[in-house]
């Protein structure tokens, strides 16, 4: 294997997990140049958390889950039309190795579903797929949707999905203006953030609706990206407290980074106001570096504070992480992270579920180590 090739699959693998991942089978063409590939990712490793509340005392806990990202399978296939057309589609669905159960609120496809037309004026899909906040936060986040990092202090960066969708996305030059609209953005009734029961589409209302925009730009060696989305509450059923479409919850985001001798460093800011919760105004920042050791091994570093307006809520999150790759595809690492609440405040230092949360204004210690593996 090549350093180089090494290097860079790290690079990309390590990120945020993507639309359209890694390697992939492809299962074969018909006649007229469609093709389907079969893809997806593996990631599984052993933990240690420590400060867990039980009651009125504490323990430590040893389990098993994933790291860096949450294992998926898909299915993606286009059809070429001419004239730079193609019919695309792709199929994602979540589960968890561990004991190999569905994700997302059980959902076949929880990750993505959708089809579409892909050309030189953009690409329009239909169904459940990602909103652009997802685009605008994951450049400047090497944690991407994995166990630590962001999705410890927001419980939308992993979850950065609407179903009934309509999604455009246009590149002009090194510039990216997106746009998505759902007409029911979950509709799975479940007590969780992939499943609120919030599926809209048949009353004539804002119920459930979804919106969100996109603007990225790409330059030479540095990027930048923001976003705005505004979710709409249900009814007395929905998760989250926006039981009402006169509720909604909304993110303002920026993101950015830049790239000097083989190394990325980057930071952003997500301005939220959730209606649904006591404290609804908050504000998350924060950097974050990639730096490549060797040939093989890369370490990734973020520091990530919360703060809730008129109030004494706050957390600060220290994520550090050591990745080394055995090949273009397999990875294992090592990563850890130190979550200090205050106030009111009980996250958890791990995303991983269920969610083990330290006592409220405490701290917590989570360490994994594990594999990961693309295909």
């Amino acid at each position: 294997m090549k350093y180089k090739t090494a290097i860079c699959a790290c690079a990309a693998l390590m990120s945020t997990a993507p639309a359209w991942a890694g390697d992939s089978l492809n299962l074969g063409s018909i006649q007229g140049g469609s093709s389907v590939t079969l893809y997806g990712l593996i990631d599984q490793g052993v933990e240690f958390v420590n400060h867990v509340a039980t009651g009125k005392t504490t323990s430590d806990a040893f389990r098993e889950g994933s790291g860096t990202a949450t294992s998926f399978f898909g299915l993606r296939g286009q059809e070429d039309l001419g004239g730079g057309l193609h019919t695309i589609f792709d199929l994602q669905g979540g589960f968890a190795p561990s004991n190999g159960t569905s994700l997302q609120g059980g959902r076949m496809f929880g990750r993505q579903a959708y089809v579409g037309l892909d050309g030189k004026y953009g690409r329009l899909t239909f169904g459940r797929q990602y909103t652009m906040r997802f685009y605008a936060v994951h450049i400047a986040n090497p944690f991407g949707t994995g166990a630590q990092g962001l999705t410890t202090m927001d419980n939308g960066i992993a979850n950065a999905r609407a179903d009934n969708a309509v999604s455009y996305r246009v590149a002009l030059g090194g510039l990216e203006a997106g746009v998505n609209y759902s007409f029911g953005r979950d509709a799975v009734a479940g007590n969780s953030s992939v499943a609120t029961d919030c599926p809209g589409e048949t009353v004539p209302s804002n119920e459930c609706r979804e919106y969100s925009t996109l603007l990225h730009y790409e330059g030479h060696g540095w990027g930048v990206a923001t976003s705005y989305e505004r979710n709409y509450g249900g009814t007395s059923a929905t998760w989250g407290g926006l039981t009402s479409p006169k509720l909604t919850d909304s993110r303002f985001i920026v993101g950015g980074y830049f790239k000097f001798r083989g190394a990325k460093f980057g930071g952003g800011w997500i301005k939220r106001d959730d209606e649904g919760i006591a404290t609804p105004k908050s504000n998350l920042v924060w950097v974050t570096g990639t730096v490549p050791v060797t040939h093989f091994f890369f370490v990734d570093a973020m520091v990530a504070d919360i703060k809730y307006e008129n109030s004494p809520n706050k957390a600060m999150a220290l994520v550090l992480r050591g990745t080394y790759a055995l090949s273009k595809r397999t990875m294992l690492y090592v990563t850890g992270e130190h979550m200090q609440n205050g106030g009111n405040l009980a996250f958890s230092a791990t995303n991983d579920t269920p969610v083990v949360a330290p006592p409220a204004g405490g701290a917590q210690i989570s360490l994994i180590a594990g594999i990961r593996h693309t295909f």
